[in-house]
């Protein structure tokens, strides 16, 4: 879940145009085996241009982990999900406004913002940002890290030697 959830806030910032510098997922090397947490991502992202931006990135990890689990547009009881404090991280509740697990009125307008975006026009960006980075994280090859920067963005421009990513120039 950690790449759908890292991908959400990723495409919800680029639809909000702000720009993504960068996003992954990674194993936690756990030796628990009942860890419901095996793989951690980041997304990382300029600063969005207010409160309400900063928002609807926020809760959008959270909100892409109920579409991919609901398999789309019939998501329903979200509501239950968000009063639990353990539905977002510790940065996610800050970026929301709200302590965890006590979601204010502009989180809830928030969730009912984001959830028809990424469970209808932006679930196909959604379930291609979520594969690329498991296959970067799994490959661990340039290829593979490359093309979650071009997702994101970046002219990218590889060679056998090398390989660069350039913010593009919209």
């Amino acid at each position: 879940m950690a790449a759908v959830h890292e991908a959400g806030h990723a495409v919800i910032a680029m639809h909000l145009g702000v720009d993504v510098l960068d996003a992954d997922v990674r194993p936690t090397h756990t030796h628990d085996l009942y860890s419901k947490k095996s793989y951690v991502g980041r997304a990382t992202y300029d600063r969005p241009s207010n409160a309400d931006q900063h928002r609807l990135i926020a809760v959008a990890g959270m909100v892409a982990e109920h579409v991919w689990k609901a398999r789309g547009p019939a998501c329903e009881h979200w509501w239950d999900t968000v009063s639990d404090p353990a539905c977002m991280s510790d940065t996610d509740w800050a970026g929301t406004g709200c302590e965890p697990g006590e979601p204010d009125d502009a989180l809830i307008e928030a969730v009912e913002t984001v959830l028809p975006l990424l469970a209808g026009e932006l679930q196909p960006k959604l379930t291609e940002l979520s594969r690329r980075l498991i296959e970067a994280d799994s490959r661990q090859t340039i290829e593979a890290i490359m093309n979650v920067k071009a997702l994101l963005g970046y002219e990218v421009a590889a060679s056998s030697d090398n390989a660069r990513a350039t913010r593009a120039v919209a």
